[in-house]
């Protein structure tokens, strides 16, 4: 089972301890900033370990944090504030944000030198033209991790289900010159009724499977090609257990490589924001 398993925890963590040496040799330290906005208990879980990562690296790290009194002005003063900060090279807005914040227009305010997450739409407007300057630790994230397969990616079918087509869009800049790659999104098959059958009979051909449709056990075995590279991406809470979108256990003895949750995608996010850090402090000397 272990040849099988892309252990997104063992990766990240040798990843970072090389983003630390680079850290420890730069004469200045790069800052990440951290805008956190509501009570969500995930989103303060996933503040606190980009916290914890960047005081492992020896990253400076700032969290500025506002509550449903606050407006959208009150967050963005504090970005415009921080975009001006020069040791502040990376602002991020952990997401999502309560539902009486407007998201887009929050998002806009961050320099887009300093856009660690790769969200802002100068940034999107890019990668349409795969300049990739920042691009999102998430498919950076997988990115690595199918690297880490050792497989070579060409002539293949990746199919990518997700719940925006925004999310599946970088990909053709890694893989789309020599592989097939489809995006199905419940827009994309409203006229047909519904996504269900769409995502599973997509999936079933897919030599390389992404699924973040946020649906825990959806992909069963039956949905996927033999010796398919699945990539997880979703993380549900089932009964005080965090499962994925595809059924782990189901779908193992099929595949040639699967990513678990957790340990998979997660902590994959986190090294790669520190590698865009990096990326972004040395861009701004």
């Amino acid at each position: 089972m272990q040849n099988k398993l892309l252990d997104g925890k063992s990766l990240s963590e040798k990843i970072i301890k090389e983003i630390r040496s680079t850290v420890l040799n730069m004469n200045e330290k790069p800052g990440l900033a951290a805008i956190l906005v509501g009570d969500d208990p995930s989103s303060h879980l996933y503040v606190r370990l980009k916290k914890k990562a960047c005081n492992f690296c020896d990253v400076l790290f700032s969290q500025y944090l506002f509550n449903n009194t606050h407006s959208d002005k009150d967050v963005i003063d504090a970005i415009e504030f921080l975009n001006k900060d020069p040791q502040v090279h990376g602002i991020l807005v952990q997401l999502p944000l309560p539902a009486k914040f407007n998201t887009d227009k929050i998002i806009a305010a961050i320099d887009p030198k300093k856009d660690v997450d790769g969200f802002h739409p100068a940034n999107l407007k890019r990668l349409e033209s795969c300049d990739l300057q920042v691009v999102s630790p998430l498919v950076l994230g997988i990115v690595e991790l199918i690297k880490e397969t050792k497989e070579t990616i060409e002539n293949k079918k990746i199919v990518i289900l997700c719940n925006h087509k925004i999310f599946g869009a970088p990909f053709h800049c890694f893989y789309g010159t020599n592989n097939n790659i489809t995006i199905i999104t419940p827009a994309s098959t409203a006229q047909a009724g519904g996504p269900d059958e769409d995502y599973k009979t997509a999936a079933a051909e897919a030599d390389v499977l992404i699924v973040s449709v946020g649906r825990p056990n959806f992909i069963k075995a039956r949905s996927i090609k033999q010796d398919a590279i699945v990539i997880d991406v979703g993380i549900n809470k089932v009964d005080d257990e965090l499962v994925g979108d595809v059924d782990f256990r189901d779908a193992l003895n099929k595949v040639k490589f699967i990513t678990p949750v957790p340990g998979g995608v997660g902590p994959m996010t986190i090294a790669m924001l520190l590698r865009n850090l990096l990326a972004l402090a040395k861009a701004q000397v």
